[in-house]
């Protein structure tokens, strides 16, 4: 089986955010290539809403993109333990545990539950040194696997399982393999968290309409043996509302969830930044639930500038203004920090009034910002502003701000692909350039006046001066000389330099 490809050092990088919240200031190379398996794998993630889903194609992808002989998802418990969910194994389809097993204590993938960082096992002589209680075939892949990777499944800074790749060939786990490895880890974390969120509400919703179903059965009951409004009526009146409001709660955030999908989708058939661009715009405002979202990056100048909107005719900009970047706009603030920023409407008021004055006039109030990691520095923001009527539980903003996040990665990304395709065919432009050829004409003095000579041609304009030089150092005198560049594929000069030469 082939080993993982190394991208060249100078290749495009992307930024990914650490888990104290601050951006790593030497990000990893990506090739262009890892960088459309990223974008395969975030495809096949979008299309599964259950958690158990998710993580069949999480195991089922990450071996194909990575070139593991198998896989393994294990995630962890409450009380600490480590079950395994999901594994593929070399050409078959990657299947479901019906019946999780538990990995055994000491095995690398409770090291990685410990320190939060994953572990690397180049060899299984590494293995044996790292994991003297473990036999080769207690791990991963069995016996026959030659190469270990153990990587960490994080979402909005929680470690929530372990992801086990295993390769049947020794491997070098340099830095661009380990950043690749690493954006690979971090796209099933947030595709398993988001599938987890989404499995939650779903059997809570079922939950709910059961139990609002028996206080029906109840109340029906009571009803018929009670003829007046006894203290048991009541007591069953105030179950059935409130499993009503649970009721109402659970499939609101269901739905949510749901309509968030269609963003999910847009972004993962997103091929350019336009393409990202042009999804957020479309289905960005739904998906979110919010009143408005606005991409914001910083000019050449300082200046803030505006690169989209969405939401009602009131959140497009005002005469295409571009407020200067003194610190007094939200959106400043994530540009210069990257931390993303969840604002209610008295903390945006407090902090930043401005931002608060131009919210209130649109009619939105909670406002959320995430940073859109660049080249070498944040490149934009998006942010979303939400009416002033909505509250937001905590899973509310846990998932707003981590689908929030999954919208900036695969803008990121896209950017950098745009990026490299520019590059490339700027190069290929002019490599494809016609050859040219050099023309060397001169006058020099004759009986009856100047005399019009050709003194060559030459393959390039420097060897066409260098022969100038030599026929006025060793030549007749020469009153005036020109150097003419032809192309093959015209009929005339292309260029022409006169020089003059004293007599």
């Amino acid at each position: 089986m082939a080993t993982l490809q190394h991208p060249p050092r100078g290749a495009l990088t992307g930024l990914h955010a650490a888990q104290d919240g601050r951006l790593q200031s030497e990000p990893a190379a990506l090739t262009s290539d890892h960088l459309s398996r990223l974008l395969d794998l975030a495809r096949g993630l979008s299309g599964a809403c259950e958690h158990a889903d998710v993580a069949t194609i999480a195991a089922d992808r990450g071996r194909a993109l990575t070139g593991a002989s198998a896989t393994q998802i294990a995630e962890l418990r409450e009380d600490g333990g480590l079950e395994v969910i999901a594994e593929g194994c070399g050409g078959v389809p990657a299947l479901r545990r019906r019946a999780p097993s538990s990995i055994r204590a000491g095995a690398p993938e409770h090291d990685v539950v410990r320190s939060g960082e994953p572990v690397w096992i180049a060899s299984r002589g590494e293995a044996a040194e790292r994991c003297p209680n473990l036999a080769l075939g207690a791990l991963t892949g069995g016996p026959d696997g030659a190469s270990w990777a153990f990587l960490p499944l994080v979402a909005d800074d929680e470690l929530n399982g372990v992801l086990t790749l295993v390769f049947d060939e020794a491997q070098v786990f340099d830095e661009p393999t380990r950043a690749f490895l690493g954006e690979v880890a971090a796209a099933c974390g947030n595709a398993l968290a988001r599938g987890s969120l989404f499995t939650e509400e779903r059997a809570r919703a079922n939950a709910s309409e059961e139990a609002r179903a028996a206080c029906e059965v109840r109340e029906r009951r009571s009803e018929r043996q009670v003829g007046d409004r006894t203290h048991l009526y009541e007591r069953e009146r105030f179950a059935r509302a409130r499993a009503e409001a649970e009721t109402v709660v659970a499939v609101h955030a269901a739905d949510d969830l749901e309509r968030a999908q269609r963003l999910t989708a847009a972004l993962s058939l997103a091929e350019t930044a336009a393409d990202v661009v042009a999804a957020l715009v479309t289905h960005g405002v739904e998906g979110f639930g919010a009143a408005g979202l606005q991409l914001t990056r910083r000019a050449a100048g300082g200046e803030l500038e505006i690169v989209a909107t969405a939401g009602s005719p009131r959140w497009a900009p005002a005469g295409g203004a571009r407020p200067r970047d003194d610190g007094a706009t939200a959106e400043a603030a994530v540009l210069r920090t990257g931390i993303p920023l969840w604002l209610d409407g008295e903390e945006l008021a407090r902090r930043f009034p401005a931002s608060a004055q131009a919210l209130l006039a649109r009619g939105a109030g909670s406002w959320l910002g995430v940073a859109v990691p660049g080249d070498r520095e944040i490149a934009a923001v998006l942010s979303l502003a939400f009416p002033r009527a909505r509250a937001f539980t905590p899973d509310d903003r846990t998932r707003l701000t981590l689908l929030a996040h999954e919208c900036a990665s695969v803008l990121s990304r896209c950017s950098a692909r745009d990026a490299g395709a520019a590059a490339r065919d700027v190069a290929r432009t002019a490599a494809a350039q016609p050859p040219g050829a050099f023309v060397v004409q001169y006058e020099e003095t004759g009986v009856a006046g100047p005399v019009a000579r050709v003194l060559g041609v030459f393959s390039s304009d420097t060897a066409a001066r260098d022969a100038l030089r030599e026929l006025e150092r060793t030549g007749p005198p020469v009153v005036h000389a020109s150097i003419t560049s032809w192309t093959f594929d015209v009929p005339h000069p292309r260029t022409r330099v006169e020089i003059e030469l004293p007599e």
